[in-house]
């Protein structure tokens, strides 16, 4: 007991993990198809596999949707860029109860409006399983996850109605797609199930499959063309950053001109320069002029410097402690002489700029090079604000025009034209001209490989992964440094531009899928209901041939037994595979010729004698029916065999009968009406009045007693084809005339009037095949009917008409009608409505039965209608003889 309940925790345990492990995997493959950034899928796999799990294992396998649910969301944060946290997990949880709720929701829905398990094989419940299971279980998913994002902050709430919807279609089309699959690999019954696999699983996954291919070639295409977009935008972006630093060059380029072109500039040409020429040049902080000065020319320079208006001028440098001191000996000194705006920067006057490392190197390529040169970025000086900036110098060399060398360039060196840059001013204006909230921009200092610099950047925020995959990295040379402009989207970009023509191909091509899925189902089920109904009838079938009393044949077309039940080898002597050896002709050789003509032209046979040859060449009698049986291409034959031995011996019990009857009663019976007519006659005296009624009851008596032997022996007679009829050409009409003039002695007897009732005179003359006794017989059996149960003053007609090929007699009379519970009855043997109409009408009940059986060996066919009450019809047919 125990170990049995161990066993089924562990199954129990095996199936929750796996149902975890199958949600995770497909869960990250559907992400897959996602359309980013986010998490926008058209096919959500999980929600299905759930859903068929619960189905198919129960309530316990929610445990695999929550814990499979709560792990994918966990990961999906992790991968895109998130730390592990405590909301994070909540977050998860809630998500995860939400796809629980939509589980069993769908797996209760489906329970109680169609039954599980099912076959799924009527349109009803196929349309109920996809609805019930797809749209309207997955709401209550979809809703579930975007009020979670909502509420705890992940979504605006204008995103609320977006994410349900795409959220909603991903699960309700997973549903459409994994569901039915689950069922075909493990629900039950198995068997019918199984059969699915090929005609249901397989189309379904290829389908599938065909439209992922295709929404992964539209998603490529669209993202190209999104690549393509923003590649263009970064270029124009970059584009400006350069521009702004070329505008940057050439206005120093210009400063530098000035200084070339005079001997001497003052410090108030300097201040009108910069103020009329150089107005407009952006995110510069101020403008100088650095002049180069020797040792030896050191004091007379500042003595200079003092006569134009700075008092105390000194050379000076800074210290560690951000303090200015005068700058110590050197060979020679880059000097801020002036400077614009002076009122803000008038505390750079005198500074030796080749004092800090960053600046000297720069300067220095600037002297060897005679080109633009860009220090690294660095904290200005004299700046409130400590913004990072950079220092561009431009080289002016005086008296020398062909400057070939580095050392050349040192000798002529004047000075340096210098911009003095913020950063942070410099490039966002190059950037107005774009929607700042598209993009995000990274500029780095790439000099040195070894130790980049940042150089600019516009937001701190992390990108996204996706965002970093359109990342467009441009290279741009300037002052003799390196630096790399990083221009990313953002997700607002990336929102605004995100393409959905790839998601409604996925989305409408699974959902086709599904249609597809479902028209599968219903298709295969029919089959399968269609296959399981031949098997149970040709099982029942087979039993009833394995299983019945009378001897059955199958042949083909050509005669040969195809199969037999045992009742055929008991009654033939042969084993069962021997008997398939044979043909029809060797058991029945009055059959043989049958099949050697055309099988095509092969009628039914019904019941008739024959004689049957057993496995030893005994003959036996038989009885046989062939019908041909049609089934499309194929036909054969059923062949029906009774053993007639014990009816042959009826047959001559009942003729030894007859025998007797003929003889043996017909002899007294005639004796008696011959003594009753003499004793009536009044040969042997007069009789008694008294005396006399009762002969008469006794002769009349004697005679029916007659009538009844003679109609015994003709209908025996007729159904056992021993009357030998002679039938002649004979006109039709004649005998009816005959019959209306046998019988009008017997309708005045009655009251009734009896006409003979022919409107198409061509009928006449026509003629028909017939024995002219029996003919008057039938006759005679109908008008005798009629007009005994015809009312007093009532009329009794005869009608010949045509029916096609066929003479139409009809006895029509005005009496009583015949009761419809009583059709069927009507021509069998001693039948009549009311058993006393044997004594009051004088009938035996064998008159139809007798007529039935004559018209029939005529070749026709009689029945009758009647309304109860108002008369009756008899009507026959005789074929025309043309």
């Amino acid at each position: 007991m125990n170990n049995s309940r161990h066993a089924s925790a562990t199954v129990w345990m095996l199936r929750i993990f796996w149902l975890t492990l199958a949600y995770v995997i497909a869960g990250r493959l559907s992400l897959l198809l996602a359309i980013p950034p986010g998490f926008v899928t058209g096919l959500f796999l999980p929600m299905g596999i759930s859903l068929g799990a619960v189905l198919i294992w129960g309530a316990p396998m929610l445990w695999g949707v929550f814990l499979g649910s709560t792990l994918l969301n966990i990961s999906v944060s992790l991968s895109s860029g998130q730390s592990l946290s405590l909301p994070l997990v909540m977050v998860a949880m809630e998500i995860a109860a939400g796809s629980s709720i939509a589980s069993l929701a769908g797996a209760g829905l489906i329970r109680h409006y169609i039954g599980f398990p099912d076959k799924l094989t009527d349109e009803r419940k196929i349309f109920a399983f996809f609805i019930l299971g797809g749209p309207i279980a997955t709401s209550l998913s979809a809703s579930c996850g975007a009020l979670v994002l909502y509420i705890n902050g992940i979504i605006h709430y204008s995103q609320v109605l977006f994410t349900w919807w795409t959220w909603w279609i991903g699960d309700a089309i997973g549903v459409l797609i994994a569901t039915p699959l689950m069922c075909v690999f493990f629900a039950t019954p198995r068997h019918f199930w199984s059969n699915r696999r090929y005609t249901v699983g397989v189309p379904m996954v290829v389908s599938s499959l065909v439209v992922v291919t295709v929404f992964v070639l539209a998603s490529n295409n669209e993202q190209r063309k999104l690549e393509n977009h923003f590649g263009q935008q970064a270029e124009l972006i970059t584009a400006s950053i350069e521009t702004n630093l070329t505008s940057l060059a050439y206005s120093l380029a210009t400063l530098r001109g000035l200084f070339i072109a005079s001997d001497q500039v003052t410090r108030s040409e300097f201040a009108a320069y910069i103020k009329n020429v150089i107005p407009g040049i952006k995110g510069v902080k101020g403008v100088s002029w650095n002049k180069h000065i020797r040792q030896e020319d050191r004091v007379a320079f500042e003595q200079e410097m003092r006569e134009q208006g700075y008092e105390n001028f000194q050379i000076r440098e800074k210290t560690a402690t951000d303090t200015y001191q005068p700058a110590p000996q050197r060979s020679e000194y880059t000097v801020i002489t002036y400077v614009e705006p002076a009122q803000e920067n008038l505390a750079l006057v005198g500074i030796e700029v080749g004092a800090e490392p960053i600046r000297a190197a720069a300067q220095i390529r600037a002297r060897d090079t005679g080109n633009l040169a860009m220090t690294a970025p660095l904290h200005l000086l004299n700046d409130p604000r400590s913004t990072r900036g950079i220092i561009v110098f431009y080289p002016v060399y005086k008296g020398i025009d062909n400057l070939t060398t580095a050392a050349e360039r040192q000798q002529a060196l004047e000075g340096y034209a210098t911009a003095i840059v913020r950063i942070n001013e410099l490039i966002p204006p190059a950037l107005s001209g774009f929607t700042a909230s598209d993009f995000e921009i990274h500029i780095t200092d790439i000099t040195d490989t070894a130790n980049p610099v940042i150089f600019f950047t516009s937001h701190q925020e992390a990108s996204s992964t996706y965002a970093q995959t359109l990342e467009v990295k441009t290279e741009l040379l300037f002052g003799g440094r390196h630096l790399l402009v990083s221009v990313i989207p953002s997700e607002t970009f990336l929102l605004e531009h995100r393409s959905l023509q790839s998601w409604f191909v996925l989305a409408g091509g699974l959902l086709f899928c599904s249609f597809l899925g479902g028209f599968l189902l219903l298709i295969t089920g029919r089959t399968q209901h269609v296959r399981d109904l031949v098997d149970q009838r040709t099982k029942e079938l087979a039993a009833i041939l394995e299983h019945a009393m009378e001897s059955i044949l199958i042949v083909d077309e050509y005669g040969q037994i195809t199969k037999s039940n045992p009742a055929a080898t008991q009654l033939f002597g042969y084993k069962f595979d021997s008997l398939l050896n044979l043909t029809l002709g060797d058991l029945i050789p009055s059959l043989r010729k049958l099949f050697e003509v055309n099988s095509e032209d092969l009628k039914s046979i019904s019941w008739r004698e024959s004689v049957g040859v057993r496995s030893d060449g005994s003959e036996l009698p038989i009885e046989l029916s062939m019908s041909p049986v049609e089934l499309q291409e194929q036909k054969f034959f059923t062949i029906m065999v009774h053993d007639a031995t014990a009816k042959r011996k009826v047959d001559r019990l009942k003729n030894e009968f007859i025998s007797t009857v003929s003889h043996e009663l017909r002899t007294p019976l005639t004796s008696i009406k011959g003594a009753l007519g003499i004793a009536l006659s009044g040969d042997l005296g007069a009789l008694e009045l008294r005396t006399r009624d009762l002969l008469v009851i006794a002769n009349n008596n004697a005679d029916r007693l007659t009538r009844l032997v003679n109609d015994i022996l003709d209908i025996d007679k007729l159904e056992f084809g021993n009357v030998q009829l002679n039938n002649q050409r004979i006109a039709i009409y004649p005998l009816l005339k005959q019959s209306v003039e046998q019988n009008q002695g017997h309708s005045a007897r009655y009251g009734v009037e009896l006409i003979l009732d022919t409107i198409d005179s061509s009928l006449h003359e026509l003629p028909a095949s017939l024995d002219a006794d029996r003919f008057l017989q039938v006759m005679s059996n109908l008008l005798s009917n009629a007009i005994k149960y015809s009312h007093l003053g009532g009329k009794v007609s005869v009608n010949l008409e045509r029916d096609g090929r066929y003479f139409k007699i009809s006895v029509i009379d005005e009496g009583q009608g015949i009761p419809p519970d009583f059709r069927q009855r009507v021509f069998s043997k001693f039948a009549q409505v009311d058993s006393s109409d044997t004594k009051r009408r004088d009938g035996t009940g064998l008159g139809l039965s007798i007529t039935k059986a004559i018209v029939e060996r005529f070749g026709g066919k009689i029945d009758y209608h009647s309304v109860e009450g108002e008369g009756t019809t008899f009507f026959f047919t005789i074929p025309i003889l043309e």
